[in-house]
C-alpha cells in the first residue's frame, strides 16, 4: 500500500493572498480550514516530492518533517515549485539520515542549476562546493523517458506551462514498485498532443490534476491553467482514452484565488458531475492510500 500526502493545494500567491481582500481570501480568512492553501508540494512517498517551494519549511513542521527525504522532482523553475533556498537550508541540517539530496529538472528546467552554479549571488555561489561533496546531486531528464528514481519508474511528460528559464512544465507519471501508477498534472493547461497520445491506454490509478482557476474560467480564461470546466473535461478526455477506469481516483490541487468558489462549493461542483470517479479536491495536509 502506498501513502501519499498534499502539503500544500495553492498556487503562486495561496489563499489568502496576504495582500488581497477578495471574497475567497476573505473568507478563508474567516472560516480557516481547508479553505487555507500554501503553494503546491506533494509527497508521493517518504523518499520522493514532487517541487520543493517557498512553504516547505511551514509544511514539513504541520505535517511531518523531511528526514527521509531523498528525490525531488521539479516541474518547473517557478518559485512556488522551486525554492533554491532550500538546497541550503538542506546543507545546514547537521544530522542528517540520507547522505545526499537528489534535484531532477527536465530539459531547459536544468539551465537554472548552471545559473546557480556561476552566479555568486544565489546560495552565495556554494552550489558547486555542496555537488562535489556530495550533498547535492543535481540531474538532467528528457521528456517522454522513463528513469528509476528510487525504485519508482519515472517519465517526465509536456505540461503546457513555463518557467522562468523558459521550460515547458514537467507532469509526472509514477509507477511505484507494486505496479500502481500515479500522474501528477501540474502547472499545465490543456493537455499537449503528444502527452495525450503518450498516456492513451495507460492505466492510472490516480490523478493529480490541477483547477488553479476554480470557478472562474468564464471570468479570465488561461491556456496555462486548468479550470473546473477544462479539468473537467480532460477528465473526461482521459476516461475516453482509457487512461482512467471508473475505479481510478482523481484529486484536485494548486487551486488560487481568482474566482468565488470555496473548498466545499468546488467539492460539491465536482459531486455533482455524475462522473463514476472519486473526486476529491484536495487539501493541505490531505493523507491518502492507495
Amino acid at each position: 500500500m502506498n501513502r501519499s500526502l498534499f502539503y500544500g493545494t495553492g498556487a503562486a500567491e495561496g489563499i489568502p493572498d496576504p495582500f488581497c481582500g477578495c471574497y475567497l481570501c476573505q473568507y478563508a480568512r474567516t472560516h480557516g480550514g481547508r479553505d487555507v492553501r500554501t503553494r503546491s508540494m506533494f509527497r508521493v512517498s517518504p523518499d520522493m516530492l514532487v517541487d520543493l517551494g517557498a512553504d516547505a519549511y511551514t509544511q514539513a513542521n504541520r505535517f511531518g518533517d523531511l528526514q527521509e527525504l531523498e528525490h525531488v522532482l521539479i516541474t518547473h523553475t517557478h518559485e512556488d515549485h522551486f525554492c533554491y533556498m532550500m538546497m541550503s537550508v538542506w546543507d545546514m541540517a547537521t544530522h542528517r539520515s540520507v547522505p545526499t539530496l537528489h534535484y531532477y529538472f527536465v530539459e531547459k528546467g536544468f539551465d537554472i542549476v548552471e545559473e546557480l552554479r556561476r552566479n555568486p549571488v544565489f546560495m552565495k555561489g556554494k552550489l558547486p562546493r555542496l555537488e562535489e561533496r556530495g550533498i547535492l546531486k543535481c540531474h538532467r531528464l528528457n521528456f517522454f523517458e522513463t528513469y528509476d528514481i528510487g525504485g519508482k519508474q519515472v517519465t517526465p511528460l509536456k505540461g503546457h506551462h513555463f518557467g522562468n528559464m523558459d521550460d515547458q512544465s514537467a507532469n509526472y507519471l509514477i509507477t511505484m514498485p507494486d505496479g500502481k501508477s500515479l500522474y501528477y498534472g501540474c502547472d499545465t493547461g490543456k493537455y499537449e498532443p503528444e502527452t495525450l497520445e503518450y498516456l492513451r491506454g495507460r492505466k492510472i490509478d490516480v490523478l493529480v490534476s490541477e483547477c488553479t482557476n476554480g470557478d472562474g474560467e468564464d471570468a479570465m480564461p488561461d491556456p496555462t491553467h486548468l479550470s473546473f470546466t477544462t479539468a473537467l473535461a480532460t477528465i473526461r478526455t482521459l476516461r475516453e482514452m482509457g487512461t482512467l477506469g471508473d475505479d481510478s481516483r482523481v484529486y484536485l490541487t494548486h487551486i488560487n484565488h481568482l474566482h468565488r468558489a470555496h473548498h466545499n462549493r468546488l467539492q460539491a461542483m465536482w459531486d455533482e458531475t455524475g462522473l463514476p470517479n472519486k473526486c476529491t479536491v484536495a487539501w493541505d495536509g490531505l493523507e491518502f492510500e492507495w
